[in-house]
């Protein structure tokens, strides 16, 4: 771990340490609503989701907590890993003793927890895995796995829609170029975007001129970009959850690759990412899953800026999500006047939440509702690199903060 992840762990683990302080005083006879978190807790997927869990829970403790009961977080991690993410789910289950299961990361990851989760009879509110695999058991089978509610991101159906008309708008609409070359990670994730987005280019008039998957763990990405050049690619995306984006963020750069870079990268949603590149990230454009600093709601800026000002790094996607995960069992709750599993169920299914980034409301399969106005459900945003802590949004362009940059060695 290098010394700037550590000061943040060690910010985060403050935080922790004052809100367990917190809850000393409250009330014996009212017993705590244990709120567990499983993530990649070393990563910052994680970093995020426990961070946006304690500012929440704290909020909401400060404000009477959940019915009268006052909210205790307790984390597990999964290393990225199913067999860990099975123990650490096991261990809020079971050692811990948790109310309610919110987060996750990787969507291969939340599948080995899910039967784990719903044998329990725990509501999950999911904030992490994109894979429609999960709306898919509670369709196949209701009464197993109604427990799964995703409160972000939305599915990859949805988010390669978005991503299809984000590169229309930005460069086949924007720019006149059309060719685009597809570079993901094999995760489970990562194969079903970059098919999806296979399918979903060329229905806007854009042609995918080159597709290749890469491990995770690949630091050497010159075969790739050779071929990328040979094709004719004017833009590229990549698709990066489990790796580590750095690598291939840098050697776009450095050998002055001639595309347009705007994909997903999990770690370039952080702010040290700068920093990790060496600014080499500059004009590298991401999907941002669950909102940035745009005014897609009323609470978005204001709970960007505390996150930011609070814990010196800008808030992932899975910090998102965390946050309004802990809000909607608050609202629910109030609005049911109850925590009964079967009650919370029935009034989730018909909740309108206001969230971080656009209305909350689930189809029949407990599945994120889509809507790129942001009015009638949660849509996508994405966001360029464009300086030092400065992740600007470029689209959708009635959110934008700012137009699209191209990157220093490309003209067009």
């Amino acid at each position: 771990m290098n010394k700037e992840r550590r000061s943040v762990v060690a910010l985060v683990s403050m935080a922790a340490l004052l809100f367990t302080f917190t809850l000393s005083g409250f009330a014996a006879d009212q017993p705590p609503i244990k709120w567990g978190v499983v993530s990649t807790l070393q990563g910052e997927a994680g970093i995020g989701a426990k961070a946006a869990s304690l500012m929440a829970a704290e909020e909401i403790n400060a404000k009477g907590g959940i019915l009268g009961r006052k909210v205790e977080c307790y984390f597990a991690d999964d290393g990225a890993n199913p067999e860990a993410g099975i123990s650490a789910v096991k261990k809020l289950l079971y050692e811990d003793k948790v109310d309610f299961i919110s987060g996750g990361f990787l969507s291969g990851v939340g599948l080995a927890e899910a039967p784990h989760i719903f044998a329990a009879k725990k509501l999950w509110f999911s904030g992490g895995p994109a894979s429609p695999k999960f709306a898919e058991m509670v369709q196949n089978d209701y009464e197993k796995s109604k427990y799964f509610f995703r409160v972000g991101p939305l599915s990859t159906n949805y988010m390669s829609e978005a991503w299809a008309d984000a590169l229309y708008d930005l460069f086949s609409k924007g720019k006149g170029l059309k060719k685009v070359a597809i570079l993901a990670e094999s995760s489970v994730w990562g194969r079903e975007s970059a098919e999806q987005l296979r399918k979903e280019l060329p229905k806007r008039g854009m042609e995918v001129v080159y597709y290749d998957v890469f491990d995770p763990q690949r630091t050497d990405f010159s075969p790739q970009f050779a071929k990328i050049r040979s094709s004719g690619a004017q833009v590229m995306t990549a698709i990066q959850a489990a790796s580590s984006g750095v690598a291939l963020s840098k050697q776009w750069a450095e050998t002055e690759l001639p595309v347009h870079q705007v994909g997903y990268n999990m770690m370039a949603q952080s702010f040290n990412y700068w920093d990790k590149t060496g600014g080499k990230s500059l004009a590298e454009g991401t999907l941002m899953a669950n909102g940035g600093r745009a005014a897609l709601s009323p609470t978005t800026i204001p709970f960007f800026d505390k996150f930011v000002k609070t814990y010196k790094i800008g808030p992932t996607y899975t910090a998102f999500s965390a946050y309004d995960s802990l809000y909607l069992l608050k609202v629910a709750a109030e609005k049911a006047k109850s925590l009964d599993t079967e009650t919370l169920i029935k009034t989730l299914e018909t909740i309108e939440y206001n969230g971080l980034a656009g209305l909350i409301r689930f189809d029949k399969n407990h599945d994120l509702i889509y809507d790129p106005t942001f009015k009638q459900g949660k849509g996508y945003v994405f966001v360029q690199w464009q300086g030092p802590n400065d992740m600007a949004v470029i689209w959708p362009t009635k959110f934008a903060t700012t137009g699209y940059m191209n990157p220093p060695w490309i003209k067009r």
